[in-house]
């Protein structure tokens, strides 16, 4: 996941692998922020760490770091320095997700109650 615009950094790296040894059954109950900074608001900080090389989900992390993530490098960028944009551009994609669930095209389909198994 490195790369050279911004790598992981080895410090959290490092506490993450504290959190989550790769030795099967030790620390599988164990649980992490994906927001280490704000883990109990709701605010922009995710972008910021991913500016620090802090996302803990690799995808996250892969829309500013990756080389091909020019477009996304952007977004994550504004995002951080702007919180006003980010909390309109969220409010914008909630209404069109709304939109999405109260649309014809779900007519035919089916809410899982577990999302890997088609419901009985």
């Amino acid at each position: 996941m490195t790369s050279a615009l911004n790598p992981v950094s080895e410090t959290y790296l490092a506490s993450l692998r504290e959190i989550c040894p790769a030795s099967s059954g030790e620390g599988d109950s164990n649980v992490t922020a994906i927001d280490n900074v704000t883990p109990n608001l709701f605010d922009n900080s995710i972008y910021h760490t991913l500016l620090r090389g802090e996302g803990l989900l690799n995808s996250d992390q892969e829309m500013y770091t990756s080389l091909f993530g020019i477009q996304t490098r952007r977004i994550v960028s504004k995002y951080a320095e702007d919180p006003v944009a980010f909390f309109e551009q969220f409010s914008k994609s909630m209404v069109k997700m709304g939109n999405i669930l109260n649309s014809e095209s779900l007519a035919d389909g089916e809410v899982r109650r577990n999302c890997r198994f088609v419901n009985t």
